[in-house]
């Protein structure tokens, strides 16, 4: 198939400018008419949909039809001066199927791929996987390194001052040059705060104390020879040993390539916020530096999350559906303010498009089901202890409490599931979680941390909990999205997606229905009978199971109630009754 490189993306109006000629349809029959359904023939590529020009006539914006293309976006890429990428967009929009269609044109690059999810998209890529754990360098080689790693991990963007922080780095350089492990490292700042001032001793307890979860025992000492790799933090016990390790080893390997240890090298850091909102990493100088030695990849969900000088040095920006905090960032440009407004699910702009004063081209990567690969998992030669019941295979004690909190902070889920998580991050069987779950979740439901709903899924009624976070956010978000990818499989086209906390819309609209997520939590339904009032579409309610259908079922003729697993059945029939043979 013919793809569209640089020269011709940034001519696409010329490019684009065979309109689309199709069959007047009934507004009835545009329902299930999307443009997905034209793309198809694109599966496996990334296509350009249409274009944001500016209306001449009303004096803002609007979107030009076209005749959709396949884009190169390695072509794109690579013809730019400045060859580093961010990937940016809220959850659930596309941003893994784009990171996985980009790595497949680059595969003849060496790759290397910080992970820090468990069971995360990256590690089902193709490319070997290694546990991190198996492999961390030894943090006393260097003490600059040390120390700004420390930094990284534990001061954020947000600290840029005050005593303790101007103390930090000298005693822990000093500290650290005179240690060759932990142990030493502990021992020694013992004997520091013994002569210390009180100033000094606040400094050095907060040292001690954020240190205690760095200690990692037996570590690995692993090399990899040069080649692709992902490297897997997640088995790391807390998020600042992730993220203090990952600093680590990027200052390794980044050394290894001012060296030329290592030649045009692609590194791609998923979850790059860890990272990003601190001074002190070395992606700052990697982003300046990094142009004549390989290239530099980032994913986040937030612009924001990227600190404003280096955010300046990636010149394309992948940017997908963003929050109103982004949209401020983009205020300087109206028309990709506007782009990004309207973006649907999977569709993406560059907001660094070299026309983006003048037009903005709008892309869509279409999966042709292939993007999951089996995990390639890369034996590390560190020998592991005998596995136990509550232990986890490579040795570490199992916290369920906090591993299942941590699920349920990013989304509903089920009991089942949760143990495989868990016990795919620490080497035990599923059985052996879900054993040990059951007790944790029964805690946790009667504290009143987490709460559950009986749930139909694949036609079965299953269990599914949820954090009870301020406003259920887990539970409805969980549904909603669930929502939109089927009407995104059906081919329906979804005008918006609404964030929760918003009152008077509803939870996705459509030309020609509106869908609204209802829980079973809530005790009175006055705002959504509002919302009902304030449309002359049909409104489709879904709700979790079969049993709360009835609540919603005097609500109106327009009004449709439905659970999650028979919204394909209720948009199928609907769009029989609307095509009749």
């Amino acid at each position: 198939m013919r793809e569209y490189g640089f020269s011709e993306l940034i001519n696409a109006r010329r490019v684009l400018s065979k309109p689309l000629i199709e069959l007047p349809l009934r507004n009835e029959q545009r329902l299930f008419y999307d443009l997905s359904r034209r793309l198809r023939r694109f599966a496996g590529h990334t296509a350009l949909a249409y274009n944001i020009i500016p209306d001449v006539e009303r004096g803002k914006f609007r979107r030009e039809e076209c005749s959709p293309k396949a884009a190169s976006l390695r072509d794109y890429v690579l013809h730019k001066g400045n060859r580093n990428v961010s990937i940016t967009g809220v959850s659930g929009q596309g941003k893994s199927y784009l990171t996985t269609h980009l790595i497949s044109i680059f595969k003849d690059k060496e790759i290397i791929i910080f992970s820090f999810k468990p069971n995360d998209h990256e590690l089902h890529l193709g490319i070997p996987v290694v546990d991190a754990k198996e492999c961390l360098p030894n943090p006393f080689k260097d003490v600059n390194a040390f120390s700004e790693a420390y930094m990284t991990a534990f001061f954020g963007e947000k600290t840029s001052s005050g005593i303790q922080l101007q103390q930090t780095p000298g005693f822990l350089q000093e500290i650290a040059s005179e240690s060759s492990s932990w142990k030493d490292f502990m021992l020694k700042l013992s004997e520091r705060k013994r002569s210390a001032s009180k100033n000094q001793v606040e400094a050095l307890n907060a040292i001690e104390q954020n240190v205690k979860s760095l200690i990692i025992a037996d570590m690995g000492s692993v090399v990899l020879d040069n080649g692709s790799i992902v490297f897997d933090f997640s088995s790391l016990p807390t998020k600042q040993a992730q993220n203090f390790y990952a600093e680590l080893m990027l200052r390794q390997i980044y050394r290894e390539m001012e060296e030329r240890k290592r030649n045009g090298v692609l590194i791609l850091i998923d979850e790059a916020h860890r990272l990003t909102k601190s001074y002190h990493t070395i992606l700052d100088v990697m982003s300046r530096e990094i142009r004549d030695k390989g290239m530099l990849w980032i994913i986040t969900q937030n612009l924001i999350d990227i600190l404003p000088e280096m955010r300046a040095n990636f010149g394309t920006k992948f940017t997908f559906r963003l929050g109103d905090a982004d949209l401020n960032l983009l205020s300087y440009n109206p028309l990709m303010r506007y782009a990004v407004e309207i973006l649907q699910p999977r569709q993406f702009i560059d907001i660094e498009f070299p026309e983006g004063s003048s037009f903005s081209p709008v892309f869509t990567y279409v999966s042709n089901g292939l993007e999951h690969k089996e995990t390639q998992k890369v034996a590390a030669a560190v020998s592991e202890p005998k596995r136990e019941v509550g232990v986890g295979g490579r040795g570490e004690e199992i916290d369920y409490r906090r591993e299942a909190l941590e699920i349920l902070n990013e989304r509903m889920s089920y009991a089942t599931e949760m143990g495989k998580i868990i016990a795919e991050k620490y080497g035990i069987t599923k059985d052996q979680a879900k054993l040990k779950l059951k007790s944790v979740l029964e805690e946790l439901k009667n504290n009143n941390e987490v709460g559950r709903v009986k749930y139909l899924r694949n036609g079965k009624p299953i269990v599914m909990y949820y954090s009870k976070s301020p406003n259920l956010t887990n539970l409805h978000t969980g549904m909603q999205s669930q929502a939109v990818d089927m009407l995104m499989d059906l081919g329906v086209s979804i005008n918006r997606i609404s964030t929760t906390g918003e009152r008077n819309a509803f939870d996705i609209e459509t030309d020609f229905f509106m869908v609204e997520i209802e829980t079973g939590l809530k005790h009175s339904m006055e705002d959504l009978k509002d919302r009902i009032e304030s449309t002359n579409l049909r409104v489709i309610v879904i709700v979790p199971n079969r049993e709360l259908m009835d609540r919603y079922h005097d609500l109106g003729e327009r009004v449709v109630v439905t659970t999650i697993d028979s919204l394909g059945e209720v948009l199928t029939e609907s769009e029989k009754d609307l095509n009749p043979e």
